[in-house]
């Protein structure tokens, strides 16, 4: 999770902060998070990845329901050196 500091820089929130459904990421954010491209993010949402438009091209993504669905895709293969 400590890696996860660098990509949110929000005010005064930290990722020790309880509450992770406070924070809050951009299209941006997210992004970077995932390693992928905006196209790839697209597809997330279009396979269940939970966001909020805000705007007609501007998403918000909770923290939280981002890890939750990462964790919920993750297959017992996996090693966290995916491509």
């Amino acid at each position: 999770m400590s890696n996860l500091q660098g990509y949110v820089n929000k005010e005064d929130v930290t990722l020790t902060h309880p509450d992770l459904s406070k924070v809050w990421l951009d299209s941006g954010d997210v992004m970077r998070l995932l390693h992928c491209s905006q196209r790839t993010l697209g597809k997330l949402r279009a396979k269940g990845l939970p966001f909020y438009k805000v705007h007609t091209h501007y998403c918000l993504y909770r923290l939280d329901e981002v890890i939750a669905f990462i964790e919920n895709r993750k297959t017992p293969h996996d090693d966290g050196n995916a491509c």
